[in-house]
């Protein structure tokens, strides 16, 4: 592969994500997205968060230098703890299901309690300069695919308790968990989507969801080899 928009136009296309999804997962723009894999941008500023969700070593990413391979999440947080990693993620004791009908993954892999991040891993992969209230947790489910696989390490952020706006959030209704995008309507109601397009949306009316528990808002969904632990 020649360039970068050679490059993550080819890993969008492996891994079956839209520029729309992964915009979302980045946190930036679709039309920032299109600009790179179109060669309009050259030089994105958001280069290290885009390897980073993408699994792959920033690097190479953006030169086409070295491995692909190299550089994963693994180079900003151990399993253990040591000098420099010393911020803490634990993973969240709830079994959040994205959805109770959806397909379960039995082989989903049994990754470790506990991660520790160096300061820079934090800022880069989190966009946090404390692991306070950010936890890891496992979605076992398909109805948030592309932008989060079954196998993939999911971070959150349990400080934010209520809906601050559209995004990702991990919530408890009516006794059951979820994990859904909220948008709210002009109408005041909160429809729940799923990102996989097989499962249908539900519309949330203000007064059910003042009962919700919201659990924590997405952060992050990064492509985990578990070998490298």
């Amino acid at each position: 592969m020649s360039d970068l928009s050679t490059r993550l136009k080819t890993l969008l296309e492996e891994k079956g994500l839209s520029m729309n999804a992964f915009s979302k997962m980045v946190g930036v723009s679709q039309p920032a997205i299109s600009d790179i894999v179109s060669g309009k941008t050259r030089s994105p500023k958001n280069i290290v968060e885009i390897a980073t969700a993408l699994g792959v070593d920033v690097n190479w990413l953006k030169n086409g230098e070295g491995d692909s391979e190299i550089g994963r999440i693994t180079a900003y947080c151990h399993s253990e703890k040591d000098n420099e990693h010393t911020l803490r993620v634990d993973l969240l004791d709830v079994n959040l299901a994205a959805y109770s009908s959806g397909i379960i993954n039995a082989e989903y892999p049994n990754i470790v309690s506990s991660l520790y991040f160096t300061e820079e891993g934090a800022n880069r992969i989190l966009g946090r300069t404390t692991t306070n209230g950010v936890y890891m947790f496992r979605v076992p489910t398909d109805s948030m695919v592309p932008t989060i696989k079954q196998t993939d390490i999911v971070f959150i952020d349990t400080n934010i308790k209520h809906y601050i706006g559209e995004g990702i959030y991990a919530f408890s209704l009516n006794g059951e968990e979820y994990i859904k995008r909220l948008q709210r309507l002009p109408t005041g109601v909160i429809r729940a989507l799923s990102d996989n397009k097989h499962y249908e949306p539900f519309d949330i009316t203000e007064e059910l969801f003042d009962s919700a528990v919201i659990i924590g808002k997405f952060i992050k969904a990064v492509e985990w080899n578990v070998k490298n632990l």
